[in-house]
């Protein structure tokens, strides 16, 4: 499980060159809203440290890549630093960068292409991108570097989410603005079949899919990601490849999982979610994954219960993390990374934001943003690529290709 839409956000504006306003495209359903609290000067920072992590290096397998870190991940024999690119992350920071920075589709498109070229379209790694590791200077990658432990290699930390996210990616590619032309060259739409036929291959007789072949989990958090990507992949059958009875089976298969959520991942005595289908009842003193959990059947888009009684689950497994003001307010997790691991969980911050505590929610924007814009180190470690689309959930899109750093070399540290 990933430490990772129609999305309801406030109206955030853009205008056309028309001068007609259009409010941009929903990420993803969900019955979630939030209001703009990510500053522009925080949003084009973050733009900026995702255009860092795009490995542009014409001609070379490595082009297009999206690095998960600024820091490399691995030093080999010889010093030189190889950087980890892991698809699940860097699509989901792809689907927030479109979001605010049209711009970017360019790169959105790079980025799905180096994703078919390395993809395995057949066995039983089929439709899933293994974790690669690339140079620093692009020139050479693999997935397995010199010098790391052959456990550490070809790794995938979740099937079933990994898939579901690039069905999500090119969805969003085409809502965003991208040329559908792109979903229909050959490699790429048999990537992405692969990775619809994988949801298919994971999907146990419960309609819930499964972490891994040989891992047999079912996690809430994995599952809802994948009636997301469902649904995606009907619309691209749909409007992409003009298949309506493919899109109609695709939206059974998410209807399928959804009720089966229902049915045994939701905990009826605890009003909460387990954090998978042999767990026990959620545990609100354990950050992650029981506290977080909670928030991903809200963030995306499960439509068996009403979002009010999404939100109240939400309230209350937060609630352990809020401290009692005011002399232990600082126990509260928008003051500190609650993660026992030091991660930021920017999801959370929405979660906060859209069930009504936009006070937390900024005040953890606050934090991070003095912490990210750090002059001498920028979205440092524990900053993860996967990040972004939480922070630019939050954020406004920019309203023309001069205030994106992403096509504005000048902007570029």
């Amino acid at each position: 499980m990933v430490t990772n839409k129609l999305l309801c956000l406030t109206v955030l504006l853009i205008t056309t060159a028309s001068g007609a306003a259009l409010a941009p495209p929903p990420i993803a359903e969900s019955g979630c809203e939030t209001a703009v609290l990510v500053d522009a000067e925080f949003r084009d920072a973050a733009i900026t440290a995702f255009d860092r992590l795009v490995v542009r290096a014409p001609g070379q397998a490595a082009h297009g890549a999206i690095q998960s870190h600024h820091a490399a991940g691995h030093l080999d024999p010889q010093g030189r630093a190889w950087h980890q690119v892991t698809a699940y992350a860097a699509n989901l920071a792809m689907l927030g960068v479109l979001r605010v920075s049209p711009q970017s589709l360019p790169v959105a498109a790079d980025w799905l292409r180096w994703q078919a070229r390395h993809m395995d379209v057949r066995g039983r790694l089929g439709g899933v991108v293994l974790d690669h590791w690339v140079l620093a200077d692009g020139l050479e990658e693999t997935v397995c570097p010199p010098g790391m432990a052959q456990r550490l290699c070809a790794q995938v930390d979740a099937y079933d989410s990994t898939a579901a996210s690039t069905l999500l990616l090119a969805d969003a590619y085409v809502r965003f603005g991208g040329d559908a032309a792109l979903l229909r060259e050959p490699m790429v739409r048999l990537a992405l079949e692969s990775a619809a036929l994988a949801l298919v291959q994971l999907t146990g007789p419960s309609g819930l899919t499964l972490a891994k072949p040989d891992y047999p989990v079912v996690y809430t958090m994995d599952t809802v990601e994948v009636m997301a990507g469902w649904r995606a992949w009907a619309r691209i059958q749909r409007d992409v490849y003009a298949q309506p009875e493919s899109a109609t089976n695709s939206l059974g298969q998410a209807g399928r999982a959804e009720a089966a959520a229902l049915a045994r991942l939701w905990d009826k005595n605890a009003s909460a979610w387990r954090v998978s289908l042999d767990a026990g009842t959620p545990q609100f003193n354990r950050w992650y994954p029981d506290t977080v959990a909670q928030a991903w059947p809200l963030l995306w888009g499960l439509r068996s219960l009403p979002p009010e009684r999404l939100k109240t689950t939400w309230r209350h497994a937060i609630a352990h993390w809020q401290g009692k003001p005011p002399a232990d307010s600082s126990r509260h997790w928008a003051h500190h990374n609650a993660d026992s691991e030091g991660f930021w969980w920017p999801a959370v911050a929405v979660a906060s934001a859209c069930t009504g505590d936009s006070t937390a929610a900024q005040t953890w924007i606050a934090r991070a943003r003095l912490s990210w814009m750090n002059g001498a180190t920028p979205f440092a470690w524990p900053f993860q690529v996967s990040d972004l689309l939480w922070l630019l959930w939050m954020a406004e899109p920019t309203t023309s290709n001069a205030t994106s750093p992403l096509f504005n070399p000048a902007l570029k540290p």
